[in-house]
């Protein structure tokens, strides 16, 4: 998409916001796909993924990558908000699944099942999908480290999934 329909859509999008908080009193959200090039990579989310796990689960503290058939529910919710985050970052769930050795129906699957928890407030999935985002946020973090010694002035995170991700953490946190 060249500059200007990026400019003229991100302004659309803008006018969009404001008038549905004048008319309804709502922020709206709204996630933009981004290029592949702007996407964190499906490695990182994986890692972070291993992070989090062998770091609130301790038992796992001995497992090599997420590929296992472990069926036990304290595993299942971080497979599943890792495949659930990945998704709305713009990955297929083909590509999912191929990285995780299972089907793209068990992918369909585990995003059903973290929007699921997420309206019934299943602590479990929102604590797993919780400490996923944290690993990512110190992972990725706002400036990466290859990074640091170029002069920057655009920032490399995507601002709307960081509202996003803002919003659905406190709403789900917080209850």
């Amino acid at each position: 998409m060249a500059n200007t329909q990026q400019l003229t859509q991100k302004l659309e999008i803008e006018n969009f916001k404001e008038k549905f908080l004048k008319s309804f009193g709502l922020n709206v959200y709204v996630y933009t796909e981004q290029p592949a090039k702007h996407r964190i990579s499906l490695d990182v989310f994986l890692n972070c993924t291993m992070i989090a796990l062998k770091k609130y689960e301790p038992e796992y503290s001995s497992l090599k990558d997420l590929t296992s058939r472990n069926r036990y529910k304290n595993y299942l919710v971080y497979v599943q908000s890792m495949s659930y985050i990945a998704f709305k970052e713009g990955h297929t769930q083909s590509k999912i699944a191929r990285s995780l050795d299972r089907t793209h129906a068990t992918v369909i699957n585990s995003i059903r099942q973290v929007e699921d928890a997420f309206d019934t407030k299943e602590s479990m999935m929102i604590k797993a999908f919780n400490n996923i985002l944290k690993e990512i946020e110190t992972y990725v973090g706002t400036i990466p480290e290859n990074f640091k010694r170029e002069v920057i002035s655009k920032s490399k995170s995507d601002p709307i999934w960081n509202e996003a991700r803002h919003f659905i953490a406190s709403n789900f946190t917080n209850r």
